[in-house]
């Protein structure tokens, strides 16, 4: 016997298994790059850890090092 659908879902979803085009972090609008590293609410504690309080896109690309940590630690880099 496996894991009841919800928590595979769960689990999906926090892996980045899934068909839907929502965030896996807050569900609430299309995730792209640009939503993840400057405007998701889901992912804002690890973005202000890595990327400090980026405003621009071009402020975030200019951070090599904390946007390749950023993405390491949302483990969506698989």
């Amino acid at each position: 016997m496996g894991k009841p659908a919800c928590l595979r879902v769960r689990h999906n979803v926090l892996k980045g298994i899934t068909d839907s085009p929502l965030c896996r972090a807050c569900t609430e609008t299309e995730e792209t790059p640009i939503h993840v590293m400057l405007q998701c609410n889901g992912v804002a504690e690890q973005r202000a850890a890595h990327l400090g309080s980026s405003a621009t896109l071009h402020e975030a690309l200019g951070d090599l090092g904390g946007l390749l940590s950023f993405w390491s630690e949302l483990g969506w880099l698989e």
